[in-house]
This record gives C-alpha cells, sequence and structure tokens, in this order.
C-alpha cells in the first residue's frame, strides 16, 4: 500500500493548555518523554516502521520546540528529495485560525490534493505505543474497508469514543462515554486510514455541514454509509492529554515488561540524536529504579524517577515519585515526592514538595521555588 500521514501536533477537541500545563508553551506532539524522547517520536517511528516516508504535521501554535526537535526528519530518515517530512503552519489556511480537524484539514487541502500516494493515515502526534502499521494497511486492504481505525482496549476517566465492533470486525455502534466512566472498553485511538479521494469528500462535506471532529461526525455518524473497520492496538498503548496521564504514563517506563514492549517492539523508536557527557554520580548518590539521562550529576536520593538530561541533583536531597525535565535543579536537602518540574526549574535548598499519583505537584518551565 503507498499511503502518506498527516499528523496532528495538537488535539483540537479540548483545550490543551487547560488539560495539561506543559502543553502552555508547545504543543502536545513536543512534550518531553521517559528522559530523552518527545511524544511525536512513537507515531513517526511507527510510520517510518511501515514504509511511511511522506509525512506533513499540522500545527497550530507554539510550535517552535516541535520544529527545533523535528527539524527535517533527518533522525528518521525524512529529509528526502520526494517526500519527506513538511511543516503545516496555520497560515495556509488564509485566516491563520483553525479552531477544529475538520477545518485543519481543510487548510491543508492543497497538500493532501498533490500528495502521490493513494492513502492518507490521519493520527493524533500524542499517542505512545509501538504500533505495526504494516499489518494495519494490510488489514484494511484484506477487509475492503472504506475506512479503519486504531482502538484498544482500556479504562480512562476522559469522554473518549467507545466503538462496538461485530464478529468481523466491522463498526456497528459508537458513543461518546461521559466523563468519569472507568468501565474498561474499545476506545477509539484518533488513527484512521482511507484513500486520499474519500478525504478529500469528507473535508468537503464537513465544511458545508459544520463538522468538527473526526471521531463524532466521520467514526461515529458515518458507519452506515461506509465501511468502517477497527484494528487493535496490542501491548502498551496509552495517549496522553493531562498531567496525570502524562505522570502515569512515565511512572509506567518503570515497569520492565512495559519498556519491552515499547523500545523491544516491532519498531525501533528513534529520537533526535543529542550527545551529552555520561551522568555522574557523587559519593552520597542512592539511586533506585529510576530512569536517569545522560549530563546529570546526581549527589543526593533518588528513588522511582524519570531523570532527563543535566539534572542536577545536590547531596542530602531526596527526590521520589518525580518526573524531572532537563536542566532542572535540586539544591541541597530539599525533598521532592510527587513532582513534575518542566524544563530549567530551580528547587532552593531545604524546600519540601509533594503532590500525590492522582495528582502530581506540577512546577512550570523556568520557575524558582
Amino acid at each position: 500500500m503507498n499511503a502518506f500521514s498527516i499528523l496532528f501536533a495538537d488535539s483540537y477537541d479540548y483545550n490543551n493548555s487547560e488539560t495539561n500545563v506543559l502543553a502552555n508553551n508547545r504543543t502536545l506532539a513536543s512534550i518531553p518523554f521517559g528522559g530523552r524522547y518527545r511524544l511525536v517520536d512513537f507515531v513517526l517511528s511507527a510510520l517510518v516502521g511501515a514504509g511511511i516516508y511522506d509525512v506533513g504535521i499540522v500545527t497550530r501554535n507554539k510550535y517552535n520546540s516541535l520544529m527545533e526537535h523535528v527539524g527535517w526528519g533527518k533522525d528518521w530518515d525524512l529529509n528526502r528529495k520526494n517526500g519527506g517530512l513538511k511543516f503545516l503552519t496555520p497560515f495556509q489556511s488564509g485566516t491563520g485560525v483553525v479552531t477544529n480537524k475538520i477545518e485543519a484539514l481543510n487548510s491543508v487541502i492543497d497538500y493532501i490534493e498533490t500528495a502521490l500516494p493513494e492513502y492518507c493515515l490521519l493520527s493524533d502526534a500524542n499517542i505512545v505505543t509501538n504500533i505495526d502499521l504494516k499489518q494495519f494497511m494490510k488489514y484494511h486492504e484484506e477487509k475492503g474497508a472504506d475506512i479503519s481505525f486504531v482502538y484498544k482496549r482500556m479504562s480512562v476517566e476522559d469522554p473518549e469514543l467507545q466503538v462496538t465492533l461485530d464478529n468481523e470486525g466491522r463498526l456497528v455502534d459508537a458513543i461518546l462515554r461521559k466523563k468519569g466512566e472507568t468501565s474498561e472498553e474499545n476506545l477509539f485511538l484518533n488513527m484512521i486510514l482511507l484513500k486520499k479521494e474519500l478525504l478529500i469528500n469528507l473535508i468537503e462535506k464537513g465544511m458545508t455541514y459544520g463538522w468538527q471532529s473526526i471521531k463524532k461526525n466521520i467514526i461515529a455518524n458515518s458507519f452506515n454509509e461506509y465501511k468502517i473497520y477497527g484494528f487493535e492496538a496490542t501491548g502498551y498503548t496509552t495517549q496522553i492529554k493531562t498531567c496525570e496521564e502524562f505522570y502515569q504514563a512515565n511512572m509506567d517506563l518503570l515497569k520492565k515488561d512495559v519498556r519491552f514492549e515499547l523500545f523491544h517492539g516491532v519498531n525501533p523508536i528513534l529520537t533526535r540524536i543529542k550527545d551529552s557527557v555520561p551522568t555522574m554520580y557523587g559519593e552520597n548518590a542512592n539511586v533506585t529504579n529510576s530512569l536517569v539521562a545522560d549530563g546529570c550529576k546526581i549527589d543526593g536520593t533518588v528513588e522511582n524517577c524519570i531523570i532527563f538530561r543535566d539534572v542536577v541533583v545536590k547531596k542530602d536531597a531526596v527526590v521520589k515519585n518525580s518526573i524531572i525535565m532537563q536542566g532542572t535543579v535540586i539544591e541541597n536537602s530539599a525533598e521532592v515526592q510527587c513532582v513534575i518540574t518542566d524544563t530549567d526549574v530551580l528547587i532552593t535548598e531545604g524546600k519540601k514538595l509533594m503532590g500525590t499519583e492522582t495528582m502530581p505537584f506540577m512546577i512550570n518551565k523556568g520557575k524558582v521555588i
């Protein structure tokens, strides 16, 4: 199958900065993850693993960090003469403002119409998974589907789209779950595959009738009109929208089986290469069950943590169950538990900060505490 892809750097189904303060200064796609990655790395790696080398990333605002991280796609073998990686900015829309996914797609309709491949794969860029997209595309062809989507059986409290499939995998019902429901169900993952011509027709129809959402207007309301099939994502899969989901997904990386599923699956997870010196551990360092990136200086206690590059933990400081991002300094005798620091945070000597696993304490970029 010959396909190109469009990735959404942000979600249009909710306000990113209200649900996740990590998106105040960046897109969801460029949120740091796991000590050295960005969320976009996982979907990009899956696309390249499936032989999809024509990728457009639809941006809305605050995309400087995403452009800096991805660049021209060299680290994913996407810096090509034909196809390759492209940033599709909102200024292509004429107004410079888009408020939903249908408008976002319409703003890049020229890119879609001139793309050479027959099929298009649409996906959010904040999905953490190691999915075999070759099998997804093969499944689409075998079923003779008009539209195929990826789903995962899981439990989340957000109002996600719950899908019901028949024995053949065809969609027969879809409802939007109420916020707070916790039962484990088949949930739509904001990743679909369809022919380019059908996508163009749906965009034109959506702009005519005021559609706003792919999952509500195309998936939930069109399964009687089109043959829509669901493909189950196996292995560890989550979509990160809130700080709580971000915290839990990072803490999951401390489990050996989760790390194996994500980083030893069908696709190698590629990211931007950045060389750093090895981490230095002082004579007072005590580190247990943590992922620590290069370039750090550790001379305190670190337990059950994700530590990004160039973090400093000074003598007698205690850091537990926390996510400490690049450039953060935790000074002598400070105590931190269930905390997420954005980049370049300073926690001064003797400070004690504590959140909970269900509501971690969040510190914004560059803050001094």
